[in-house]
């Protein structure tokens, strides 16, 4: 009985496997069907990739955005800066003046020749400047923060002009941010995050109040001062 069992099961089984072979692999991942083998090796199998994978998933569609949506805004701005200059310059002057004629005022009437009685008079000069000068520059800036930002306009080709503004305070030091720019929307990651980089027309404002933009503030006789640059 068990043989006979046994044989029943065998014959079965090989009967599914033929009948499955003729229709063609089932993906059970896919739910669906998947072309059979070529019949020759190396021919090409025609069909999409949905077709042809088990692993394909369609991807979902693009994001709708619509104004005052938030988009979060990833900045990571850095710029480098190095400069040097060297500067030598030297002037020299000569000069002989010699003042040969002379007239004098006769009578409110007329004007008439005056001869100098102790020669005419002369101014010899010499007159040498130097001015030498060096400098080098070296900067490094980074601005790096987080800030959610709102979507303002959307312009008529589907690019999007966003604007942000944080503030942090923390006891009597506040540092506001301000950030303007255009994106596309495809540039939107499906975190909903975009990197600074992919912004157009970007404009960055960071200020800062409190004691310790004080320590360092110009005062306003400072600025005139640097501004005229007197030496």
């Amino acid at each position: 009985m068990n043989r006979i069992t046994i044989l029943t099961s065998l014959v079965l089984t090989i009967a599914a496997t033929s009948l499955a072979a003729a229709q063609g692999p089932t993906s059970s991942l896919a739910q669906r069907s998947l072309p059979g083998n070529p019949s020759v090796p190396g021919e090409q199998v025609d069909g999409a990739i949905r077709d042809l994978s088990w692993y394909y998933r369609e991807l979902p569609p693009p994001r709708k955005i619509q104004i005052k949506d938030i988009i979060h805004i990833r900045v990571d701005e850095a710029a480098e800066m190095e400069s040097e200059g060297n500067l030598n310059r030297r002037k020299q002057a000569n000069f002989n003046a010699l003042l040969a004629n002379w007239v004098h005022l006769e009578n409110l009437k007329a004007i008439v020749p005056d001869q100098q009685e102790d020669g005419s008079p002369q101014i010899t000069g010499q007159l040498t400047s130097r001015y030498r000068t060096q400098g080098t520059l070296e900067t490094l800036e980074e601005v790096r923060f987080r800030v959610a930002a709102t979507v303002s306009e959307i312009m008529p080709n589907g690019t999007l002009k966003i604007e942000a503004q944080k503030e942090i305070q923390v006891n009597n030091e506040t540092w506001t941010y301000y950030l303007r720019g255009v994106c596309r929307v495809e540039d939107i990651d499906p975190n909903n995050v975009v990197l600074s980089e992919r912004l157009a027309n970007l404009s960055i404002t960071k200020q800062e109040t409190g004691h310790i933009r004080d320590s360092y503030k110009r005062g306003w006789l400072l600025k005139i001062w640097d501004g005229w640059k007197w030496f």
